[in-house]
């Protein structure tokens, strides 16, 4: 049996004198004739791709190299459906990039949209804040300097385990010694920190059985002292009547009662509510309960808002 040695030589002479290089490849891309293409002998090429597989097998052959082409060859251009961090976790979907776009009612009723950023394994991008937790938002991608409010303090761990650390500010998704800021106007609605370089926005939520605080209502997991300007609740409608949207917030806020500490299991529909501040918050929608910090039951809402989007 001829060693592995003396495969190269058995590959080069079935090739019949021809190189499997780049001027091989142009010639075969270049063939505009059936006489042309005839000339380039294919049968010893079927034998040498042959034994170019035994060459690879044996790892003595560089695939890069044989792949290299320089010369000018079409390809299909593509693109990635989102944007991705170095942590690998999707920062844009369904969102207009650095903003979110209040629907148009007139085009009928609006399907789901999430401003959550997706999960990672079994968490989500979060910033963990003692028994405090908040999640990444989609948009916007870039936060004010005028929504900047004070430190609250430095990442003290960077952990794809935030449930089990106890360093006290603890991230997956924000790296260690990076400065957490509040926001102003959302009195812990939401905080802000740096992720690849932004400054990114995240959502107070339910975490590992844990979703308001001591006395918290839903005020203050869900938007501080902000004022709601618009609302979106998928298949339903759209409400961009100022007046008429905080109206509904506080029928919502009257109104909810408190169930649990985890989210609804049926997450089929989404209610995005913009705030005066130029930012946007979200609850999660199904089985007639509404979910972000904590699981809220609340039909009176949900009868109230029937009634604004068909008058």
């Amino acid at each position: 049996m001829n060693e592995l040695e003396n495969l190269k030589e058995i590959a080069d002479r079935n090739l019949g004198g021809l190189q499997a290089d780049t001027r091989l490849l142009h010639q075969i891309l270049h063939a505009k004739t059936p006489e042309q293409t005839k000339k380039i002998k294919w049968r010893p090429i079927l034998v040498g791709v042959a034994a170019a597989a035994m060459l690879l097998c044996a790892g003595l052959i560089a695939l890069p190299h044989l792949m290299r082409y320089d010369g000018d060859i079409n390809v299909v251009s593509h693109s990635a459906g989102g944007e991705t961090n170095a942590n690998g976790f999707l920062l844009t979907a369904a969102v207009p990039k650095g903003s979110v776009k209040i629907s148009d009612a007139s085009g009928g009723t609006p399907s789901y949209r999430n401003l959550f950023a997706a999960a990672k394994n079994a968490n989500f991008p979060l910033v963990k804040l003692g028994n405090e937790t908040y999640r990444l938002l989609t948009a916007p991608d870039t936060l004010s300097d005028s929504l900047l409010g004070e430190e609250l303090g430095t990442v003290a761990e960077y952990t794809s385990e935030p449930a089990v650390s106890s360093a006290g500010i603890v991230s997956n998704a924000v790296e260690a010694g990076q400065s957490v800021y509040a926001v102003k106007g959302m009195k812990g609605a939401a905080v802000a920190a740096k992720v690849n370089g932004n400054l990114r926005v995240f959502q107070r939520v339910s975490y590992s059985g844990v979703a308001i605080v001591g006395g918290e209502g839903l005020e203050d997991v869900l938007l501080g002292s902000a004022q709601v300007v618009a609302m979106e609740l998928t298949d339903v409608g759209v409400i961009n009547d100022q007046s008429e949207a905080q109206e509904l917030m506080d029928v919502l806020l009257t109104n909810a009662q408190y169930e649990s500490a985890s989210e609804s299991a049926n997450r089929s529909q989404s209610l995005l509510i913009w705030l005066s501040n130029g930012l946007t918050v979200q609850m999660n929608v199904g089985s007639g309960t509404l979910s972000a910090c904590g699981t809220w039951s609340c039909p009176e809402f949900f009868s109230a808002y029937s009634d604004a989007v068909s008058n």
